[in-house]
């Protein structure tokens, strides 16, 4: 099997021959594909916040080859030319505000969502608009004869940037501010909703109109707290269920897998979202919904697992032997099913501090440990 097959098997758990697994590195299963701001796209009061934040913006090749804020607009704003080295706020085309330390302070995440463009009512609803995706522009890499190379024998994924529409309708109008939204205002709610729904219908018609070969795509949406969902069951029935499932079902009708991406404990919601109809969940951190759960989810072969090795404990804080034997638990109790799993690695090793030693322990561990045989059974699991 080449690593699209692989990927598919797995997924679909029609009996791969080993576990798929996504690394920083050309030995990877999958390959990602997104769009980009267009560079006419240029802030005038404040810094561009692009997706990643100042760990892609601060990297030569990024401004160099995908998006650069021109030098003009930067003096005029007031800020030194290395300015993502430094603590700043930044805005992103949704023209939402964001906090960053700056990459002097080795703070590389994406930065932290500060105040959106409704934060403080929702006077401005009617005028709000999402970005344009008819512009050509977005999509100059994915069209690229490289990007499509790169992906001709893997498993793609189009990216739904930013977020799904629980983080980026919170991210708009404050986090805080929504959950209030959600009892107190739901008619705005709705039309918020209703206003960024087309967009992701616009974002996967898309995809799929400029990188064909396209297998999935995938959001990211953090639905939980550490012990909870933030919202309850009723509740994500009411706003979030319908305009999901018909961004799902147009991603089924395109033979495109959807991918959701959720931190959290997310238990009670799980349901609900599978019976929207996605196809598979990626954790980074599956203590927090539990191994035991997701191995009785998996059973039922309705939902694959897309997992790491626990990224706010064993992966970046235990040693290679503890990855190995937490990998090893994943195999056995979730991906023993004619596939049913695949491994994630955390695209930013850096932002998490992970020790290199334990980024390969988990590469190692699947390549040791997740072969299957002709029936789709893991080889070294006694029946």
């Amino acid at each position: 099997m080449n690593s699209k097959e692989r990927v598919k098997a797995a997924f679909h758990f029609n009996k791969p021959d080993k576990i798929p697994i996504s690394c920083l590195s050309l030995k990877s299963d999958f390959f990602p594909v997104r769009i980009y701001p267009p560079k006419s796209w240029q802030p005038i009061d404040y810094p561009p916040h692009v997706p990643g934040g100042v760990d892609s913006i601060s990297k030569p090749l990024y401004r160099l080859f995908i998006y650069r804020w021109k030098r003009g607009n930067r003096i005029r704003a007031g800020y030194a030319r290395k300015w993502w080295q430094y603590p700043h706020k930044s805005i992103d085309e949704w023209r939402n505000m964001w906090k960053s330390s700056g990459t002097k302070s080795e703070d590389i995440t994406r930065g932290h969502p500060y105040q959106g463009f409704l934060h403080d009512n929702w006077d401005e609803l009617e005028n709000f608009e999402p970005p344009d995706l008819t512009d050509k522009k977005r999509y100059r890499i994915l069209k690229t004869y490289i990007w499509k190379l790169l992906g001709r024998k893997r498993y793609t994924i189009g990216e739904l940037v930013p977020n799904g529409f629980f983080a980026l309708c919170s991210q708009i109008r404050g986090f805080s501010n929504f959950l209030i939204d959600l009892v107190r205002h739901p008619k705005q709610v709705e039309q918020l909703i209703n206003k960024l729904l087309p967009y992701f219908i616009t974002l996967i018609t898309k995809y799929k109109e400029y990188y064909s070969s396209l297998d999935s795509v995938m959001v990211a949406d953090d639905l939980g707290t550490q012990k909870s969902p933030f919202i309850s069951p009723s509740l994500f029935q009411k706003f979030f269920k319908k305009p999901y499932k018909k961004i799902i079902e147009l991603a089924h009708d395109f033979n495109l897998d959807f991918i959701l991406h959720s931190c959290g404990e997310i238990l009670e919601l799980m349901p609900d979202i599978i019976d929207m109809g996605v196809d598979v969940f990626e954790f980074d951190s599956p203590h927090m919904v539990g191994v035991e759960n997701i191995k009785k989810i998996a059973k039922q072969k309705k939902v694959a697992f897309w997992l790491s090795s626990n990224i706010q404990s064993t992966y970046t804080l235990g040693t290679p032997e503890e990855i190995e034997e937490e990998i090893k638990l994943y195999i056995k109790e979730v991906g023993n099913n004619q596939g049913g799993l695949a491994i994630y690695e955390y695209m930013s090793k850096r932002a998490l501090g992970t020790p290199k030693q334990n980024v390969i322990a988990q590469r190692e561990s699947v390549r040791k440990w997740g072969n299957y045989d002709e029936e789709g059974k893991i080889d070294w699991i006694k029946s």
